[in-house]
């Protein structure tokens, strides 16, 4: 089977619900619990998730009653553009109403369900497998690369109602998917016709969906032939490879998807297997995995602007706090978060080495004491503890696992306060503190990755 993007946010809920059960009160609220709670975004209506969990009985059962009727209607997406760089059109984020979201949840939990190849696999599983091929093929092979044309919002609303029909989902499910799929989106008055809007919690699956067969006709004709969303991979001989390109454009035409021209680097290109391939974030080679040269430049840049930060303020503890996170990534939310962790999957330690030398250079360089140096993690020691000893390891952050007192340390440096001033706070304050200074932390540290294709 052809390899998918990895949808993390899967609930560990009990998978013999029909799709009806998973619109039952209790089942709502405790989907809101796990996955809505702790949001901060507002939708178009203005409604904060607090104001919505004080009357969350009440929502809940109006969801049910609407759902279950076949009367349930969207409200139009608040818009989102996110910049992608100089000359690029800006990707649109649709931002949903929180009831919205908690339906949308539940939508997701049922394709999951339904249609397991939904869920994917992770983007290591799918380097795994290109670098397991490579070293296989033989010498005389190319790579193949396509990346698909604004993939979201070319995908054609007919042609996944047939998909998700074709899987066998019912007719409730369908119908909340499609209506989905239309909503208005910013100040737009109409609802659309094409694409899928992307910031929805279905939104993944449904394009993992709509690809399904098409990668199982791939696979069974090619063999060696890797997907993660839009981003195509293929190793072929080289003599095919013109025509296997040709073909894989005719075959995603036919589903109303254009890829980008041949020769645009780094996009849709033809290379000889000895010159390995940048996929995924990773550059990958048959002697050796290694981080792509622009992930890897990033991350010193990120680094900088932690040291920058301290050349400031002057606060040793928050400098060390910082970039620790920075070098070792956390575990947040019960999903792994930050550039590490992300590129866990390489071989090239010597990589990881340098960052660790232009660590201790540059905090050098600032005048940081030798004393606070040693206590700035490593790159080589977060690495081996990612890919060996993660359940047991103190050496990365578990802020799931956090207690009150430990929540109030970390509020206390990222503040700038005493502890116990910050220890003095309501238990709810220092919650809350907590969040959302580690969330802006997590966010940072998901920025740090880029764009792995």
């Amino acid at each position: 089977m052809a390899t998918v993007l990895t949808f993390e946010d899967l609930i560990d809920f009990p998978v013999e619900r029909s799709p009806e059960q998973h619109f039952e009160t209790d089942h709502l609220r405790r989907l809101f619990v796990e996955k809505i709670a702790k949001s901060r975004a507002t939708g178009k209506d203005g409604i904060r998730v607090g104001i919505f969990e004080d009357n969350l009985t009440e929502n809940v059962e109006i969801i049910r009653r609407k759902v279950l009727g076949g009367r349930y209607a969207f409200t139009a997406y608040k818009e989102r553009l996110l910049l992608k760089g100089v000359g690029k059109a800006p990707r649109q984020i649709c931002i949903p109403t929180v009831r919205d979201r908690l339906v949308l949840r539940a939508v997701c939990q049922i394709l999951h369900s339904a249609i397991p190849q939904s869920t994917g696999f992770s983007p290591h599983a799918v380097v795994d497998r290109v670098a397991t091929q490579l070293r296989l093929c033989p010498l005389n092979s190319s790579f193949i690369r396509i990346d698909v044309k604004e993939f979201f919002p070319s995908i054609r609303h007919d042609l996944l109602a047939a998909e998700l029909a074709r899987f066998g989902l019912d007719e409730m499910t369908r119908e909340l998917c499609m209506n989905a799929v239309a909503c208005r989106i910013g100040s737009a008055e109409q609802p659309e016709s094409r694409g899928i809007a992307q910031g929805l919690s279905i939104s993944g699956a449904l394009a993992c969906i709509y690809l399904l067969r098409f990668d199982d006709r791939q696979t069974r004709r090619f063999h060696q032939y890797f997907r993660y969303v839009d981003d195509i991979l293929m190793i072929s001989p080289a003599a095919e490879a013109q025509a296997r390109l040709n073909s894989m454009r005719r075959s995603l035409g036919r589903l109303g998807l254009a890829i980008h021209p041949v020769g645009t680097s780094g996009k849709t290109e033809i290379s000889d297997i000895a010159d390995g391939v940048d996929y995924l974030g990773y550059h990958i080679q048959r002697e050796i995995i290694s981080v792509r040269e622009s992930s890897f430049r990033r991350m010193f840049n990120n680094l900088l602007k932690v040291i920058t930060d301290y050349r400031y303020r002057g606060d040793v503890e928050r400098l060390i706090f910082r970039l620790n996170l920075k070098i070792t990534g956390c575990i947040a939310d019960a999903k792994r978060r930050g550039w590490m962790m992300f590129f866990s999957r390489t071989e090239n330690l010597k990589q990881l080495a340098h960052l660790d030398s232009f660590v201790q250079n540059q905090l050098n360089r600032v005048g940081l004491p030798a004393e606070h140096r040693s206590r700035i993690k490593r790159f080589i020691k977060s690495y081996h503890e990612i890919c060996f000893n993660l359940d047991q390891t103190d050496y990365i952050p578990k802020f799931d696992e956090y207690d009150l007192n430990a929540k109030a340390e970390v509020v206390a440096i990222l503040m700038g306060r005493p502890l116990e001033e910050v220890q003095a706070f309501e238990a709810d304050s220092i919650e809350r503190n907590f969040s959302r200074l580690v969330g802006q932390e997590v966010h940072d540290l998901e920025n740090d990755v880029g764009n792995p294709s």
